[in-house]
């Protein structure tokens, strides 16, 4: 027998003696997990195949983080302290 099927045996004997609100609980439990795991996998984008064979030019990054934290720059060489 796998491991996977081993711990759903033991998983399933652990059920004996609960009462059917503790088996709600348990199945509403279940689908939150299931739910939790639908949603973290959706965060993961691979670009490896999007942007297979394409060149991707980084040379404006520096100047884009430049432009976005002058002000930030502005505000220490002026001395002046930035809410935290």
């Amino acid at each position: 027998m796998n491991r996977t099927a081993i711990t759903k045996h033991e998983i399933y004997n652990k059920l004996a003696g609960f009462s059917e609100q503790d088996l709600s609980d348990i199945v509403n439990f279940i689908d939150f997990m299931r739910h939790k795991r639908k949603l973290e996998a959706k965060k993961l984008v691979k670009l490896e195949g999007i942007l297979k064979g394409h060149m991707i030019d980084f040379s404006g990054l520096k100047e884009f983080r430049q432009q976005t934290w002058q002000h930030v720059d502005q505000e220490l060489e002026n001395g002046n302290a930035l809410p935290i």
